[in-house]
């Protein structure tokens, strides 16, 4: 196995079929994952099962709380171009932070993309956060967010009155390495606790645009049987579209994780 490394972020890991796997192996990418955050996998030619047995290198396969998986494997979803209209990720995120455990690693798995467009961005929220005004970090250390899954009920059909909330600190600390990360992200957040909604709202932007810088983003840009994970307790990822009504088809699956603090 050799490590590429990408960027700010991320590092390709080549020579390795995922399928088939030593404990060697195994330990390996766990240092990787940790010390890059994103790790990808290029040519790899992955049944739903696969990718299963392959996520519980990070914890248990997640069913989502909102979205129906496909026939057989309801961990994993199917992500297809409805086209630009219907684009629902062109916004940075971290996934599921609605959860009071969110998942640890998010896994997607690319059967078939366009050409041109389609291309995932990721963001480091360690950098992030070791870059962000010490003011401001002074200011929201020990403040917690709200989340919610409001939007994505809506998204789904589902009932708003049905929506939750939950509270998770703004700067996240890895369980496993101790490092922080900025862990605001706009597409579940909806203020900041203990604080007046319209400074809040400022504070907010603030963030959200401070964690999309371009020196802390890696872009993937996809060919077919890639496979890349992330450390969702880290990273925030973009979905652009600009590829119109061509295919692309790509299967997700998220695993379990622990509450934030």
């Amino acid at each position: 196995m050799d490590i590429k490394e990408l960027g700010p972020i991320g590092a390709e890991l080549t020579d390795i079929d995922l399928k088939s796997l030593s404990n060697e192996d195994m330990a390996r990418i766990k240092i990787y994952f940790l010390d890059h955050s994103v790790i990808v996998f290029k040519n790899q030619n992955l049944n739903p099962q696969d990718l299963k047995n392959i996520s519980k290198l990070w914890g248990e396969a997640l069913v989502h709380p909102v979205f129906k998986g496909i026939e057989g494997h309801p961990e994993i979803l199917e992500i297809k171009n409805l086209g630009e209209k219907y684009h629902t990720n062109a916004h940075w995120h971290s996934d599921v932070t609605f959860e009071e455990c969110p998942p640890d690693a998010t896994l997607l798995y690319s059967l078939e993309v366009p050409e041109k467009g389609g291309d995932t961005l990721f963001s480091c929220q360690h950098l992030a956060y070791d870059e962000l005004d010490t003011d401001l970090k002074s200011l929201l250390s020990e403040k917690l967010a709200i989340h919610s899954n409001i939007g994505v009920l809506l998204l789904s059909g589902g009932d708003p009155n049905n929506a939750k909330t939950v509270e998770h600190p703004i700067f996240r600390e890895h369980p496993e390495t101790g490092k922080k990360a900025l862990y605001v992200t706009e597409a579940f957040v909806k203020s900041i606790k203990d604080i007046d909604s319209r400074e809040s709202q400022r504070i907010l932007e603030i963030l959200y645009k401070h964690a999309s810088k371009k020196e802390y983003i890696y872009r993937h840009k996809w060919s077919n049987g890639d496979l890349v994970v992330w450390d969702n307790r880290s990273v925030q990822h973009y979905a652009e579209h600009g590829y119109g009504d061509q295919t692309r088809t790509m299967h997700r699956l998220t695993t379990s994780g622990s509450k934030p603090f």
